[in-house]
Formats: structure tokens, C-alpha cells, sequence
């Protein structure tokens, strides 16, 4: 089943924008060349940044394994991914373990090996999983309070309609639409979407619609 990452672990190199002046003759070929120079030079510092965040993110990694991965097995099995998680979530008291539900989401977003562990490098993908999961968890509580009418716990292909048509501004959605949010963000395979799912499928949704809007900026609705 595909998944859809939440964050990136490693900054992205931005490139800067820079406005060429127009000076003829050698002062102009020597004033580009102290550009190019300058260019270059900031090239190399934000390169020398990148390398510092990812030796940054490798420490981070290795402290972590070292610290959960009490077997030396190279990867975090269910019960130390739980400890992790357990350890990183500041929405509750202190010590309070995650749901079956959560960890088996976490599990399912980023063991793409599907080994039913967490592997070194698939660590960071974990816990930017958990951490986005934590960070919303207001917003998925307001979703489930309007929208699971039946008090399940989980959205239902009628919920996650009704949830869905909010999101697209009113205008319908398909059955088969919901169908596709419903097959992509179902990652615990239970044939509804569970609360630690909601913020999967209003991501991808948003996914679906942008892709959508750069095919076509003329409807005012989005159809997938």
C-alpha cells in the first residue's frame, strides 16, 4: 500500500534568485565574474550545511538506535518502537503508551520493508510520522467530532464523504473519489479510516486537488 511522507528529514538546498545587472565592456565582465565568484562561494557554504545537518541527523539517528535498539539487532522491533513513541509524545502524561491503533499506523507508514520492525533508515520516517500525528491531533479531534455522527471512532465511506465535500468547498465528490482516499489512507486495512488516519486523507486529498489544479484552473471544483 503507498504511503504519503509527512516531513523530510534533511533540509532541501534553496536556491536563491539573482538579478544580473547590465554593465557592457570589462567592468561588466568583471563585475559577472565577482558575481559568478560570490554565486559559487554561497553554493559552497549552503552545501557545507547540508553535509553538517545530514552528519547532524546520522548522530541523531545513532543516538536513538543506541539508546531503544536493546538487542543490537540493527532495528527497532514493536515493543522498543513503542518505547520510542511513548517517549515522544508530549500531547500526554508522561509514560502513557500509544494506542495498538497508533503504532500500527506508525508501522504501516514506515516500515516499507515490512518486516514488522523499524529499520535504521527508516527511523526518521517513524518519527516524522508520530511527531505530525501528535502535532494535529486538536484538528483530527474536531474532524472526528463533526464527522464520526456514529460515534465509532473511525469515518465510515458516508463520513469521509461528507468530510471530503467539506474540503472541496462544498462542491460534490464521487463515490469514487472517496473510494480512492479510502483505499490509499486506510492503512490499518479495517475498511474505514481510523482517527489516526484523518490527517493521511486530508493531506492526500489536498495532494489529489493540487495535481488536479495544474491540469486544469478553469471549474471551481475539483474532480479527480
Amino acid at each position: 500500500k503507498a504511503t504519503v511522507s509527512v516531513l523530510y528529514w534533511y533540509p532541501h538546498l534553496l536556491h536563491q534568485e539573482t538579478h544580473s545587472l547590465m554593465i557592457a565592456g570589462r567592468f561588466g565582465a568583471v563585475s559577472a565574474s565577482r558575481r559568478a565568484s560570490r554565486t559559487g562561494s554561497r553554493r559552497n557554504d549552503a552545501a557545507a550545511r547540508a553535509r553538517l545537518e545530514r552528519k547532524k541527523a546520522e548522530e541523531t539517528i545513532s543516538k536513538i538506535m543506541s539508546k531503544y535498539d536493546k538487542d543490537g539487532s540493527g532495528k527497532l522491533e514493536k515493543d522498543q518502537v513503542i518505547q520510542l513513541l511513548t517517549d515522544l509524545d508530549h500531547s500526554t502524561p508522561q509514560g502513557t503508551k500509544p494506542t495498538e491503533e497508533e503504532v500500527t499506523f506508525v508501522l504501516q507508514c514506515a516500515d516499507k520493508s515490512r518486516n514488522k520492525a523499524i529499520d535504521r533508515e527508516e527511523l526518521v520516517e517513524a518519527i516524522a510520522v508520530w511527531n505530525s500525528y501528535i502535532c494535529e491531533k486538536a484538528t483530527i479531534d474536531e474532524v472526528m467530532s463533526k464527522y464520526d455522527t456514529d460515534k465509532t471512532g473511525s469515518l465510515s465511506k458516508t463520513e469521509l464523504k461528507s468530510l471530503l465535500v467539506e474540503l472541496n468547498d462544498g462542491c460534490p465528490v464521487s463515490d469514487d473519489e472517496v473510494a480512492r482516499i479510502m483505499s490509499h489512507c486506510d492503512t490499518c486495512t479495517t475498511g474505514d479510516l481510523k482517527r489516526v488516519e484523518v490527517l493521511l486523507a486530508i493531506n492526500y486529498w489536498y495532494h489529489l486537488a493540487d495535481e488536479q489544479a495544474a491540469e486544469d484552473k478553469g471549474g471551481c471544483c475539483v474532480i479527480l
